[in-house]
């Protein structure tokens, strides 16, 4: 962040500051604190972080703190914190402007919006999203990681109701919107595909005939978003109707894609370090941005052929007796699940394909369903199966057959052998924490 002096923060932040003194850095965690940071006291689930306050100002930081909390140096006294964090990150990007990619979607914003920003930094000094703090607290953070030096800013929005991305759009009012897709997530907050449709499109509400939106156009919900989007748009994807298209998708023995990439007349060959035929259309979206920023398609190729993507996103290890595990246990619904089911299905195995799958949450009335036609997709992609958690009888169903476990305690408890040369998935929404899985199988065992 660009140093701000307690004046201005309190000016930004509609709130009264005690003392002087300039803050060159934003902090919510009192533990990341040093000289010269601003800490924002928010309340937390188990703290509140008003019990730090004291702890940031002995070591020289600055404090946005609840009215009538502290009266010391250092402090501006602010009704609300967290509103205070997202008025700050709106008035700084407004003083210090940049132009804003703003990523969302059902599946894969996170690994597209590190696509895009590795694409743009073979040009570009960029600033994005750090993993995927895309929320109302994530996001105006990520504001205020800005500084002097960076020309572009990538940043992932994401949602669990109405209004929410609305919300991220004021606070980060974008030049260009992605959205990957539109599918069943937090169905039991949203109540249904359509709502979900509505939320996501709240980031196209947010441009006027300036701004530009790249979208996928094999999603058919997500081009009837864009039928009343006045700006310019560059669909991405398979079909021909498409932009920007890729086509002879191949997977090498580690599942890892390539394809060939046609856009305008150019044409490129793309070859991923990172496995997941889904990850093609994570890619193109890179691309168009890219080309968009002036990045040429071979340009933006060659930048993505050495991208590795975050930890538990259908990263490849080997335990020491030779198991190969896919640890994609980072968050899972039915898109994202049928994708790392045909991507093991491809993938080179010497032993068993063996598929270890968990409960795919908050899909309301769907989750029987969804959860049942997992199962009989994953049977169709691997010889073994394992389901835990409170759909596992469900997807057993669908399966036709498989091991069944109540929890991941109970799994691992009662952990099966596996031997040198299987390859084993394991996914599920991340509340079930089935990285300790991963964990376990790359030890050997319990």
């Amino acid at each position: 962040m660009r140093a701000l002096s307690l004046a201005e923060i309190a000016d930004m932040t509609h709130g009264r500051a005690h003392g002087s003194g300039a803050a060159d850095n934003v902090v919510i965690d009192s533990r990341q604190a040093r000289k010269g940071s601003l800490f924002f006291a928010l309340p937390g689930e188990r703290v509140d972080g008003h019990q730090f306050v004291g702890d940031v100002l002995a070591l020289g930081g600055f404090a946005v703190v609840r009215e009538g909390t502290y009266h010391q140096p250092g402090v501006v006294e602010v009704a609300d914190p967290l509103q205070a964090l997202q008025d700050l990150a709106q008035a700084y990007l407004a003083k210090y402007p940049v132009p804003v990619v703003a990523v969302t979607g059902s599946n894969g914003k996170t690994s597209t919006k590190d696509m895009i920003a590795q694409v743009l930094r073979s040009r570009y000094a960029v600033h994005a999203t750090e993993g995927n703090k895309n929320n109302e607290i994530g996001v105006p953070v990520t504001v205020l990681g800005l500084e002097e030096h960076h020309e572009v800013l990538v940043v992932e929005m994401g949602m669990r109701g109405l209004g929410q991305i609305r919300r991220l759009t004021e606070i980060c009012p974008p030049n260009l919107g992605v959205i990957t897709n539109i599918g069943p997530v937090h169905l039991e907050l949203l109540g249904g595909i359509s709502n979900v449709a509505q939320a996501k499109g709240e980031l196209l509400e947010a441009m006027d005939e300036r701004g530009i939106a790249v979208l996928n156009g094999d999603d058919p919900t997500v081009r009837g978003q864009a039928r009343s989007f006045p700006g310019r748009i560059i669909y991405y994807g398979l079909d021909a109707a498409n932009q920007l298209v890729a086509k002879g998708i191949r997977l090498d023995s580690e599942g890892r894609p390539s394809c060939t990439v046609t856009y305008e007349g150019d044409e490129v060959t793309l070859s991923l370090a990172v496995p997941g035929v889904h990850n093609v259309w994570n890619a193109c979206a890179a691309l168009a941005v890219g080309v968009l920023f002036d990045v040429g398609l071979s340009q933006g190729a060659q930048a993505l052929e050495k991208l590795t993507l975050s930890a538990m996103r259908l990263e490849v290890r080997r335990s020491p007796q030779g198991v190969v595990v896919v640890d994609d246990s980072y968050n899972a619904s039915p898109a994202s699940m049928k994708g790392a089911l045909d991507t093991l299905a491809h993938m080179y195995c010497s032993g068993e394909r063996v598929a270890i799958l968990g409960t795919m949450l908050e899909l309301g009335e769907i989750a029987e369903e969804a959860h049942f036609e997992v199962g009989r997709h994953a049977a169709e992609c691997a010889q073994r199966l394992v389901f835990i958690g409170e759909y596992a009888s469900v997807m057993q169903e669908g399966a036709g057959r498989g091991e069944v476990y109540s929890s991941v305690e109970d799994f691992l408890a009662n952990m099966p052998e596996f031997g040198d040369g299987d390859l084993v998935l394991v996914k599920a929404s991340r509340g079930l924490h089935f990285e300790r899985i991963a964990e376990q199988l790359l030890k050997g065992g319990v």
